[in-house]
């Protein structure tokens, strides 16, 4: 009997061995994967802030630029220069192959004026538009193409703008009586404009699209409506804290004709 009870005392004290080493040698089960972070796309609200940021910041500047204008009345290649003082300032020079002045657009208080030096004349007009046409073959209004080119938006269409989303595009719309604004941003960058008024209608992409930041740079930008086109190449872009007075100011030169183009409508 003794024997039995020590076998069976044996065999138990076994068990319980094999029975602790297979427990020892379980692991602990793997913690739940974590959920993978959820990116929300930005609100309106921030994009709009940013847009107004940028707007501040590209306020006053200057670029060099190559352009390429295809149109009806203009085409032409050249490279420009663009000075912008907001509001109500613009230096618009483009050059010949040689680096003369080929065309200055000046916009200064007194009003709008362009000198074509190989024609010694100055064309004036009460519209800054109207120059703009004769200058470049489109009536692109010229407070709102320093703004394109800074891939900016004027501060009068932020103060009453609307938002809509819709597949992973922001629309931010301005209305006003006769006229539309669009401009369309993605991943945080601005890609397209739609323009709708009685001076310009057309549409602006950049390529590639121009992030929000306020030091971003465009590169390539492209106006075009539905008989004209220019594509523009930036090549420098800064800020501009002052500018020197004069460069608002068409140079004196002798024997120059002034042609005033309003004249007769």
């Amino acid at each position: 009997m003794h024997s039995s009870f020590a076998r069976l005392s044996s065999i138990f004290l076994s068990l319980l061995l094999l029975l602790l080493i297979v427990t020892g040698c379980v692991r602990a089960p793997f913690p739940p994967p974590k959920a993978p972070a959820v990116l929300l796309p930005p609100s309106p609200a921030a994009e709009i802030a940013e847009m107004q940021s940028r707007a501040e910041f590209w306020r006053n500047f200057q670029c060099k630029l190559l352009i390429d204008v295809n149109g009806k009345t203009a085409k032409f290649s050249s490279s420009a220069i663009v000075l912008v003082k907001s509001p109500n300032f613009v230096r618009f020079e483009t050059f010949t192959p040689l680096g003369m002045t080929a065309a200055l657009f000046v916009l200064n208080k007194t009003g709008p004026f362009l000198l074509i030096p190989s024609q010694k004349t100055i064309y004036t007009a009460r519209r800054p538009e109207t120059l703009v046409r004769e200058f470049l073959g489109a009536s692109l209004p010229v407070d709102l193409f320093g703004h394109l080119l800074s891939a900016s938006i004027p501060p009068r269409r932020l103060k009453n703008i609307e938002s809509r989303s819709q597949d992973g595009v922001l629309r931010l719309i301005s209305r006003s009586p006769g006229a539309y604004f669009e401009w369309q941003i993605i991943s945080g960058a601005l890609a397209r404009v739609f323009i709708g008024c009685a001076q310009f209608e057309g549409e602006v992409t950049y390529d590639p699209p121009v992030r929000l930041a306020d030091a971003s740079v465009p590169r390539t930008i492209r106006i075009s409506s539905k008989q004209w086109t220019m594509q523009v190449r930036v090549e420098e872009m800064r800020p501009a804290a002052q500018f020197n007075p004069g460069v608002f100011r068409l140079p004196v030169l002798p024997g120059v004709r002034q042609v005033e183009l309003d004249e007769g409508k």
